[in-house]
């Protein structure tokens, strides 16, 4: 290698996984009050064996307890969506832990 010579290593980015799903909210989050229930989309780029517990981690740790995952499906890239949550979901997803989209009518 010669001096200022740069190299680039880039990493190669994990399958981008979708997971419909349904959770109750812990109260953490004051516009969705305690026991809650919502469906829920989630975000995550993982290996297809983590992708379910990714979800569900991503899930449990903002705020949402007794996920259920009902669908999950692999998502092709470029990612294309006129919806502006679900592109900031897409973002969260590749450039974060995961993106969470909370449907606001709750579930009785």
């Amino acid at each position: 290698m010669k001096w200022g010579e740069v190299f680039s290593f880039r990493r190669k980015r994990l399958p981008l996984w979708a997971g419909l799903c349904t959770g109750c909210s812990d109260g953490s989050n004051p516009e969705y009050p305690a026991g809650e229930k919502h469906a829920l989309l989630a975000m995550v780029c993982a290996h297809e064996s983590d992708a379910q517990n990714a979800i569900c981690s991503l899930l449990q740790s903002n705020g949402w307890r007794d996920p259920e995952l009902s669908k999950l499906k692999l998502l092709s890239e470029p990612f294309h969506s006129d919806d502006p949550a679900m592109l900031a979901c897409h973002e969260n997803a590749t450039k974060r832990q995961g993106g969470i989209v909370v449907y606001s009518d709750p579930i009785q």
